[in-house]
């Protein structure tokens, strides 16, 4: 009788830890995913992908972080030089994606598919910025206290 109480206060156990585990992985904040459908319009396209690209080292950074994970410095600073890549190569495209949208040549269904794409775009690039100002912002903060001190 008493290993039955036991054993089902074990399996209790187990399966309150089953049910609350699943509960820990949603605690970040939810990953945005990149389109699944390409507009047909090279640029903007290429646009996409590059802003997923900057946005995926700079959510899997901060996910890194407040987890509480401490990164090495050389990392860092690859993180940093290909996120500065990813921006340039941004800023690259970007005056064809507006001839292309523009100019007459596509049509409104592959100019549609592209302003969605653009604005998931936005919304990950938006991450990216708020994200960013924060470290610098809190490093900026950081460094002053030290100054002060």
């Amino acid at each position: 009788m008493k290993t039955k109480r036991i054993l089902q206060q074990r399996i209790c156990i187990v399966m309150a830890l089953l049910f609350l585990m699943p509960l820990l992985g949603f605690s970040q904040k939810k990953r945005l995913k990149p389109p699944k459908r390409v507009s047909k319009i090279e640029s903007v396209d290429q646009f996409v992908e590059n802003s997923f690209d900057l946005y995926h080292k700079v959510f899997v950074y901060d996910s890194l972080t407040t987890v509480g994970v401490e990164v090495p410095a050389e990392i860092e600073d690859t993180l940093i030089e290909r996120a500065e890549r990813d921006v340039d190569s941004l800023w690259q495209i970007l005056p064809t994606i507006l001839d292309d949208m523009t100019s007459g040549n596509a049509n409104i269904m592959k100019k549609g598919k592209a302003t969605i794409n653009l604005n998931k775009s936005k919304k990950a690039l938006k991450y990216c910025m708020q994200t960013v100002k924060m470290y610098f912002k809190g490093e900026e903060e950081e460094s002053v206290d030290d100054n002060k001190n």
